[in-house]
C-alpha cells in the first residue's frame, strides 16, 4: 500500500522491520541477509541511503554496505568529490570506489595516495605493480592536462596542467614531459628548476627559447588590447547614454507610448510626437473627406459622377485596371545566419557585447601573473633587453587603458553637471532624471595595475 501511495519512506520502515521479525522466528541461516538485500535493493531504487543508514545504525556490515551504494549512487550522478568522500567514510574504507571517484573528480592526489594501498590497480595485468602504477599515471597525467586545458579559470587551468607534470615526475620518472607540461603551464622557472635538478641543460634551453616565445607574442598581445579597448571604451559611453536616455522616456512617456525595435534600438519621442500631431490635423469631419479608401471616383457625364467599389471593377478585367491579373509575388529576401545576428545599434545588446569586449581587453589576474613571471625569468637569464621591452610595452598599455577610462569618465562627469545645470535653470528637480545601469560599476573600476614593485625597482636601473 505504501509503495503504491509512493509513501517510499514508510515502506523501507516497514520492510525493514518485517525483517527484523522474520529473523527472529526463522531458523534458517542467512535470512537477515537475504532479506537486507531486497532492503538495499529499494533503497538504491528511491535513494533511500539515509534513511537506510539510520535504520542499519547498529549494523556495521550492513550500514557499510549502503555507504558503498551512496558512494556508486554519486559516481553515476558525476559527483565525484562528494562520492570520495563517501567511500573513504565507509568503515572500512572502499578503496577501489574511492579511486574511481578520485579520478573522475579530477583528485589525482588523492588517487595515488589510496592507490599504494589497493592491490586491485586499475592498470593491472602484466609486470610489476610498480609498471602498473606507471602506466596508469601517464594515462591520468593526459587526463588531467586535458581536462586542465578545457577550464576557462586561467590560474586553475595552470594549476592542472601543473598537476599533470607532477605526476609524470613523481610516478613515471618522465623529466621531459614534466618539463613539457611546465612550459605549457607557462611555468618557466620550475621549468629550469626541475631541468637542472636533473642535469638537463637541453630543457633548460627549452624553457629559456619558450618564455622568449611568449614574451613576444605578448609584445603583439598588447598592441592589440590598446586598440580595441579604447574603441570600445569611445563606444561604451556613447551607447551608455542611450541606454540612459531610453530608461528615462521609460519613465516620463506618460500616455505617450514608447516603443523600441526587436534590438531594443530607441527611437526619439520627438518622431511620435509628431506623429500624433499629423494625425490631429486630420479632421474626421472636413469637407471632401473620402468614406471609404478603397473606393474609386470614375467621371461619368459632366453633371453626374458614380461611385464605383472595387467589387464592381472586378467585374471587368484587364490589364489596365490595377485589380485585374495576377499580381508576381515578390520572393522575400533570405536572411543569412549574418543578418540574424545582426546587433542593432544603440541596443542593450550591443551594451552588453561592448562590456564583454572591455573585461576581455582588461588583464586579469592570472595573466597578470605570468607577464610578471615571464619579465622576471627573462632578466634571470639573460634575455634583458626583451624583458625591458616587455615591461616597457605592458605599462604603455596599462597608461593608455588607464587614460581611456579617465577620459570617459571625465566627459561623462562634465555633461551631468551641464544636465544639472540646465535642470536647475529650468526650475527641475536633477536627482529625479538621474539613471544608473547595472554595468557602470564594473566597467568604471577596469584598470591594469602597475608591475611588482621588484620589477619596477630593476628596471628603473635600465
Amino acid at each position: 500500500v505504501d509503495v503504491r501511495l509512493k509513501r517510499h519512506d514508510s515502506a523501507l520502515k516497514n520492510l525493514v522491520q518485517l525483517g527484523q521479525d522474520e529473523t527472529e522466528s526463522s531458523e534458517v541461516a542467512g535470512s537477515d541477509d537475504a532479506h537486507f538485500e531486497k532492503c538495499l535493493s529499494f533503497i538504491n531504487e528511491h535513494k533511500l541511503h539515509k534513511l537506510g543508514l539510520e535504520l542499519y545504525e547498529r549494523h556495521a556490515h550492513y550500514k557499510r554496505k549502503i555507504m558503498v551504494a551512496l558512494g556508486e549512487q554519486l559516481l553515476s550522478e558525476q559527483k565525484g568529490d562528494v562520492a570520495l568522500t563517501v567511500f573513504l567514510a565507509a568503515n572500512p574504507s572502499d578503496i577501489n570506489g574511492a579511486k574511481r571517484a578520485a579520478r573522475m573528480c579530477g583528485d589525482w592526489k588523492s588517487y595515488f595516495a589510496y592507490a599504494a594501498e589497493d592491490d586491485r590497480d586499475e592498470g593491472s595485468g602484466h609486470g610489476t605493480k610498480e609498471s602498473r602504477i606507471r602506466a596508469v599515471a601517464e594515462s591520468i597525467a593526459e587526463e588531467v592536462c586535458f581536462k586542465g586545458e578545457m577550464k576557462g579559470d586561467m590560474q586553475k587551468k595552470r594549476e592542472s596542467i601543473a598537476g599533470a607534470a607532477r605526476i609524470y615526475l613523481d610516478y613515471c620518472g618522465d623529466v621531459a614531459s614534466a618539463v613539457d607540461m611546465l612550459i605549457k603551464a607557462e611555468m618557466w622557472s620550475e621549468g629550469r628548476r626541475v631541468s637542472r635538478l636533473h642535469s638537463r641543460e637541453d630543457l633548460v634551453k627549452m624553457c629559456v627559447d619558450a618564455a622568449v616565445s611568449y614574451g613576444q607574442k605578448c609584445l603583439g598581445d598588447f598592441e592589440d588590447r590598446i586598440s580595441e579597448f579604447t574603441k570600445a571604451n569611445e563606444r561604451y559611453g556613447e551607447v551608455l547614454e542611450i541606454r540612459k536616455d531610453a530608461k528615462r522616456e521609460e519613465g516620463d512617456t506618460g500616455a505617450f507610448d514608447f516603443h523600441q525595435d526587436d534590438g531594443g534600438s530607441v527611437f526619439s519621442m520627438a518622431s511620435n510626437a509628431s506623429n500624433t500631431s499629423l494625425q490631429s490635423n486630420m479632421s474626421a469631419g472636413s469637407v471632401g473627406s473620402v468614406t471609404s479608401v478603397s473606393s474609386v471616383i470614375s467621371a461619368g457625364a459632366v453633371s453626374t459622377f458614380s461611385i464605383t467599389s472595387d467589387v464592381d471593377v472586378n467585374k471587368h478585367k484587364s490589364k489596365f485596371n490595377k485589380l485585374g491579373g495576377k499580381k508576381k509575388k515578390k520572393r522575400p529576401k533570405k536572411k543569412g545566419p549574418a543578418a540574424k545576428r545582426r546587433i542593432q545599434p544603440g541596443s542593450e545588446e550591443e551594451l552588453k557585447s561592448l562590456v564583454m569586449t572591455l573585461k576581455s581587453n582588461c588583464i586579469d589576474e592570472a595573466y597578470y601573473d605570468i607577464i610578471a613571471e615571464t619579465i622576471e625569468f627573462l632578466a634571470q637569464v639573460g634575455r634583458v633587453s626583451l624583458a625591458s621591452q616587455l615591461f616597457d610595452s605592458y605599462n604603455q598599455m596599462r597608461v593608455a587603458i588607464n587614460d581611456s577610462q579617465q577620459n570617459r569618465l571625465s566627459k561623462a562627469k562634465a555633461k551631468e553637471e551641464d544636465a544639472k545645470k540646465k535642470a536647475l535653470k529650468e526650475g527641475h528637480d536633477h536627482d529625479n532624471t538621474f539613471v544608473k545601469i547595472d554595468c557602470e560599476d564594473e566597467v568604471d573600476a577596469l584598470c591594469c595595475k602597475m608591475m611588482p614593485d621588484a620589477l619596477e625597482q630593476v628596471f628603473s636601473f635600465f
